[in-house]
C-alpha cells in the first residue's frame, strides 16, 4: 500500500508571527514620518500665514486703509515681533501725526496674532524687536525705523526643532525660504 502525502498548505505559526511583526513595523515607521511631516507641513503653513499677515500690512498701506473708519494712519501700517513674547505679533497703525515714528505703541494695534502651541518666534534681525512699517503711498518700508535695512523672522517648531525663515528688504519684497 501507497501512502499518499497530504497536501499541506498554508502558514505556519513562525511564519505568520513574521508577517504581522513586518506589518507592525511598517506601520510604526509610517506614523512617526507621518507625524514628523505632518509637522513640518504645519511650519510651513505658519510661514505663509506670516508672509500673508506682513502682506496685509502692506497692501492697507497701498490701498491706504482707513483706521477707525476715520483716517488713514499718518504712518502708514506695520508688523511688531518681540522675542520677550515670542508666541505672537501685531498688525498695527503708526497713528503719530503727521508722519508717524514708524515704530509700535502699545495704543496703536489692531490686531494681535498668536501663533499655534509648539511653534515660536525663534529669532529676529536686527534685533530683539522689529517694526515693519509701510508708508503710503509708494509705500517706503521701514525697519525699525530706517528705511535701508533688512528684517529676517525665523520660526522654529520646538518639537523636531525645525525652522523657517521669513524676510522683508527694503523694497517691501516679502519672501520665505
Amino acid at each position: 500500500m501507497k501512502k499518499q502525502a497530504k497536501n499541506l498548505s498554508g502558514f505556519t505559526l513562525i511564519e505568520l508571527t513574521v508577517s504581522i511583526f513586518i506589518v507592525v513595523m511598517m506601520s510604526g515607521l509610517f506614523m512617526v514620518n507621518y507625524h514628523d511631516t505632518n509637522k513640518r507641513s504645519e511650519l510651513g503653513v505658519i510661514k505663509q500665514k506670516l508672509a500673508s499677515d506682513i502682506r496685509l500690512a502692506q497692501n492697507y498701506s497701498l490701498g491706504s486703509k482707513t483706521y477707525d473708519g476715520v483716517t488713514t494712519p499718518g504712518g502708514g501700517w506695520g508688523v511688531h515681533f518681540d522675542l520677550t513674547d515670542p508666541t505672537r505679533y501685531i498688525i498695527f497703525a503708526d497713528k503719530n501725526a503727521p508722519n508717524g515714528d514708524q515704530a509700535y505703541d502699545a495704543s496703536e494695534a489692531v490686531e494681535t496674532k498668536t501663533l499655534p502651541a509648539g511653534i515660536t518666534i525663534d529669532s529676529l534681525s536686527p534685533a530683539d524687536t522689529v517694526d515693519i512699517v509701510f508708508f503710503p503711498p509708494d509705500p517706503i518700508t521701514y525697519i525699525n525705523g530706517l528705511s535701508n535695512a533688512a528684517a529676517e523672522i525665523v520660526l522654529k517648531e520646538n518639537i523636531n526643532n525645525s525652522t523657517a525663515q521669513v524676510s522683508v528688504n527694503f523694497f517691501g519684497l516679502i519672501d520665505t525660504d
